[in-house]
């Protein structure tokens, strides 16, 4: 449980320093994406999900701790933590220079490949088309 609830903050102060990166309002979905990545994706119930990203544990953790804290964890979180940060940066259906950074300095951190920095962002980009599907003209 406490590795979950670690997970769950490392995740949120990553979703939160993508959205940081864009120079945008906002997207109002941003928040409930992390949250139903967290639980989809991530496996983290909803219990753990609301303290790992209670202000007491966010507060205290910088953009470098995050950095430190992806670079720690296993490949196959790391990929999934990606694609969710990537996920974050295209629910407006763009990446600002800033968010292409925070995604370069997450992805060399995580020490991920091109190939799989290529994949992750497919994962991504069908992640973001199912939450926001673009309305076909007729």
């Amino acid at each position: 449980m406490k590795e979950d609830i670690e997970n769950a903050t490392l995740w949120f102060l990553t979703a939160r320093g993508m959205a940081a990166a864009s120079s945008h309002q906002h997207v109002e979905s941003q928040p409930a994406a992390a949250g139903l990545f967290a639980q989809a994706v991530l496996r983290l119930s909803e219990d753990v999900c609301i303290e790992g990203k209670s202000p007491a544990r966010m507060s205290r953790l910088s953009l470098i701790d995050c950095l430190s804290g992806v670079a720690a964890l296993p490949m196959d979180m790391r990929e999934k933590f990606f694609i969710g940060a990537i996920m974050i940066a295209l629910l407006d259906r763009r990446m600002d220079p800033s968010e292409v950074r925070w995604a370069s300095a997450l992805a060399s951190a995580m020490q991920l490949s091109p190939r799989q920095i290529e994949e992750c962002c497919l994962g991504a980009r069908i992640l973001t088309d199912m939450l926001h599907p673009i309305a076909q003209s007729a």
